[in-house]
């Protein structure tokens, strides 16, 4: 008779614990967010006594919540349509063209994934005070720049899963490059063009330190820094400020999560 389980059993028991380990940390913060900052204290890991709703309604007023994320939408969803606008263009013609030059200027871009940003912020950050670009408009721009290494990367991987008959059945019938890119091309880049949008909407979303190096407000992270400071912190507030920014991106995430590990691996395993 076996009385030790099976080796299946046992990993099953560590994943499970892993994952509820990695899961807690959300679980507290939620019932942070339904505490007083006393009970909070006194009492981190405990359930709440009771609904405490004042911490929502205190950061929705002390944030200004419907500017903030108003300003955040508007940065994300025209960063994140720049990078794929851009970036898809750029990799069909990079793919597309059989020249040396196109080959340098992909391993670039390649290159340029592994560059960490803590390199290269300073030196961002003085280029966007001298052109201007302290502001929510022209911090979309440095997030176009600095999105597209990964959106090329991806893109060029998968463009060269479509047929070049295609285009040109479409060139010889007088299609000119933007309808045959725009009308034929890029509607068969669409499960990665949504891997591309999630990731680069949960980046853009949360970034805290570009923000902070540019305009140093107006977004939804740097909105929260006024509830921990040296001498204040109001934990309550922090923490309901945090699930109502989480809550729009997961929602995002979760509408369009069955593109990810589709597009990930066609965009980096084809071609």
């Amino acid at each position: 008779m076996k009385f030790w389980p099976k080796p299946i059993h046992l990993l099953e028991a560590f994943m499970i614990l892993f994952a509820i380990l990695y899961i807690y940390p959300v679980f507290f913060v939620l019932m942070s967010a339904l505490k007083p900052d006393a009970e909070i204290l006194l009492k981190p890991l405990a359930l709440p006594a009771h609904l405490y709703l004042n911490n929502f309604a205190k950061a929705w007023k002390a944030m200004e919540f419907p500017r903030v994320v108003a300003t955040t939408f508007m940065v994300t969803s025209l960063g994140v349509a720049g990078i794929i606008l851009t970036s898809s263009m750029a990799a069909w013609m990079l793919a597309r063209t059989g020249k040396r030059y196109s080959w340098l200027i992909y391993s670039l871009f390649a290159f340029a994934l592994v560059i960490p940003f803590q390199i290269i912020m300073v030196p961002l950050a003085v280029l966007a005070s001298d052109l201007g670009l302290t502001n929510p408009v022209g911090i979309i721009a440095l997030y176009w720049g600095l999105g597209a290494p990964m959106a090329v990367f991806m893109y060029h991987g998968f463009v060269k899963s479509v047929p070049r008959e295609l285009e040109e059945s479409a060139a010889i019938d007088g299609a000119g490059t933007s309808y045959i890119f725009f009308r034929i091309v890029f509607p068969l880049l669409k499960p990665i063009t949504a891997t591309i949008a999630i990731l680069d909407a949960l980046w853009i979303w949360n970034d805290f330190l570009l923000p902070l190096l540019v305009i140093k407000q107006g977004t939804l992270q740097l909105a929260q820094m006024q509830f921990y400071g040296q001498f204040l912190k109001e934990y309550g507030p922090l923490t309901a400020s945090l699930v109502l920014s989480a809550t729009p991106i997961i929602l995002f995430y979760l509408a369009l999560q069955k593109y990810i590990i589709k597009g990930i691996a066609a965009g980096a395993v084809k071609g």
